[in-house]
C-alpha cells in the first residue's frame, strides 16, 4: 500500500517537467557549471530579514541602514563552486540570469562593503561553511513578481568558493494574489485549506475558468506519525476536493489530486495540512 501511495506521488512530481520543483530554483535559474549542490531545503520563513545594506553586530543584534521583512516560503541552497572559479564568477553567473528574467535588483555590495562575512554566514543564513575572507564577499538582492532572490558568494580560507541562495516567496502582506505566485513559479499553496474548504474550492474553479488551458494537479500534504495512514487520509481529502471543484462545472480531465501525507515534511513547515497546486499544460 505504502508503495502504491509512494508512485502515486512520483508521478505528481513528474508533471513537474517544465523545471519547478517544491524545493531549488525557479525554472530560469539554472546552477553553475559542474558545482556541487552542499545544501537543499524548504523551510517556512515567518520573518525572514532581507539586508539592504552593509551589516554589522552591535550589542550582539544585527544591524543595517536599511531592511525588509518578509513571511513566506524559503527555498535555501549552496553549492561549492568547482576549483579554478572565484566568488565573482558564480556570482555573475546567477546575477546575469536573473538580469535576463528582468528581475528588478535592489540592492549590491562586495568585499568588506557587505560587512563580515561571519555576520552573513552564522546570523543571516544559518549556514558556517559561507564563513570566509571577507575581502571575497559578494552579495545582491533582487525582485520579481512576489519573489526574493537573496545571493552571496566566499570564498573560505583554505580556498574553497561556494555559492549561496535564499528564495522567499513572500505572502506576508496577507494580500498576496496566489494565482500570481502560480503563475511565476508553477506551484502555489492554496489560500483557505483546509480552513475554509468551500473558499478554497471556489479559487481553484476560478482559477480555471481563467485560464482554460491550464490543467491543475493538486497535493495534499497532512502530519502522521503513521505514514501509510497519512497518505490514505489525505489521498481522500485531495479526491474530495478535486470532487467539489468539478461539480462546480470543471471537465474531470483539467484535475488531478494526490495525497502526499507526511512524506514531505518540510513541506508542511510545521502547518497540520496544507496543499498545493500545481499548474501545467498538460492535457
Amino acid at each position: 500500500m505504502l508503495r502504491i501511495a509512494f508512485t502515486a506521488c512520483l508521478m505528481v512530481w513528474g508533471v513537474l517537467g517544465s523545471g519547478y520543483s517544491l524545493a531549488g530554483t525557479p525554472g530560469f535559474l539554472e546552477p553553475f557549471p559542474r558545482s556541487r549542490e552542499i545544501q537543499n531545503r524548504t523551510l517556512d520563513a515567518q520573518d525572514y530579514r532581507v539586508m539592504l545594506g552593509r551589516v554589522l553586530k552591535i550589542n550582539g543584534l544585527i544591524r543595517t541602514d536599511r531592511e525588509l521583512r518578509l513571511a513566506g516560503a524559503l527555498s535555501r541552497i549552496t553549492w561549492q563552486i568547482p576549483v579554478g572559479h572565484t566568488p565573482e564568477d558564480g556570482f555573475r553567473y546567477f546575477r546575469d540570469q536573473l538580469k535576463d528574467a528582468e528581475a528588478e535588483f535592489l540592492f549590491e555590495c562586495s568585499g568588506r562593503q557587505c560587512g563580515a562575512s561571519s555576520i552573513w554566514a552564522n546570523d543571516l543564513f544559518d549556514t558556517s561553511r559561507l564563513y570566509g575572507v571577507d575581502e571575497s564577499q559578494h552579495y545582491l538582492v533582487a525582485r520579481k513578481g512576489a519573489g526574493y532572490f537573496v545571493l552571496y558568494a566566499i570564498r573560505r580560507g583554505n580556498g574553497r568558493v561556494f555559492l549561496h541562495l535564499d528564495w522567499v516567496v513572500d505572502t506576508s502582506d496577507g494580500s498576496q494574489d496566489w494565482v500570481q505566485v502560480l503563475l511565476e513559479q508553477g506551484y502555489a499553496v492554496l489560500p483557505d485549506w483546509p480552513e475554509s474548504p468551500e473558499t478554497a474550492v471556489r479559487s481553484v474553479v476560478a482559477l480555471l475558468n481563467d485560464y482554460e488551458n491550464k490543467h491543475v494537479v493538486i497535493v495534499l500534504h497532512q502530519q502522521g506519525r503513521d505514514i501509510e495512514l497519512s497518505i490514505r487520509q489525505s489521498r481522500e481529502l485531495a479526491l474530495r476536493l478535486r470532487d467539489q471543484v468539478i461539480a462546480e462545472g470543471i471537465s474531470q480531465n483539467r484535475i488531478e489530486a494526490y495525497g502526499a501525507g507526511a512524506l514531505s515534511p518540510s513541506v508542511l513547515g510545521g502547518r497540520r495540512q496544507l496543499a498545493v497546486v500545481i499548474l501545467t499544460d498538460q492535457e
